[in-house]
Formats: structure tokens, sequence, C-alpha cells
């Protein structure tokens, strides 16, 4: 007997506030798999409000707080606006390596929360798909 297959799971992560700096903004984060059944826990979602931010570090909250929900290693398609979480995904490796600072040793911004993105995400093959 083989290993079992990793499930298929979407997560979509809605933030509505535009602009850099977020007084008053909320998140939505849906989770769903055609690999469960329809039910109880299919397709979960979650959503904060959130003071005093901005609209990188909530998305980033948003993409945290719903891979805290997967539980299993799965095939994660991420749909976002967000072109900072996809970028920034794939810059983890490079801030592990140098210390959870960018190239230039400069700052990290949001490293707490790339630190914890980046331990949920290691058990999941990952995959971003932009939204419009």
């Amino acid at each position: 007997m083989g290993e079992p297959r990793m499930a298929r799971v979407d997560v979509s992560i809605l933030v509505r506030k535009k602009g850099a700096k977020v007084k008053k903004g909320k998140y939505l984060y849906i989770i769903a798999s055609k690999d469960f059944p329809k039910g109880p826990g299919n397709p979960i979602s979650g959503s904060a409000y959130v003071e005093n931010t901005t609209v990188n570090r909530m998305a980033l909250q948003c993409l945290v707080d719903a891979l805290q929900r997967i539980h299993r290693p799965s095939m994660v398609t991420i749909h976002t606006t967000s072109g900072y979480l996809q970028n920034g995904y794939r810059s983890l490796p490079e801030w592990k390596e140098n210390g959870w600072t960018r190239k230039d040793k400069k700052e990290l911004r949001n490293a707490d929360l790339w630190q914890q993105a980046d331990k949920l995400l290691s058990n999941h093959a990952v995959r971003f798909k932009m939204q419009i």
C-alpha cells in the first residue's frame, strides 16, 4: 500500500480595503476541497476585523489564519489578488537563508507572519492562482 494521496484544497483570500494603510478593514478566507464530503467543515471560512495595519499584513494574516485550519498535507491552491503573498512565498527560501532579512540585509516587514506562514506551508504542495 502506498502513501495516501494529498487532498486538493482551495484557499480563497479576500481583503476588503485598498490602499497601503488600513485604519479599519476586514479579511475573509474560504477553504474548500473536492476531496472531502460537503457538509460541516467543507467549505469552511473565517474572518476578522483589523485596525491600524497595512493591506499586505492583513492579507498575510488572513493566509496564516486559513492555513491553521488545514491539518493534513495537501495540494493547496491559494486564490488571491495579492501579489505580495505570491512574491513573498517565492522569496521564503532566500529570507530564511538570510536570517529573515531581505537580500540587502534590510528589515523584512511582517517577518513574524512570514515565519508562521513558512512553517504552516512546509507540509503542503503550494501554488498561487492570481485573481483579477
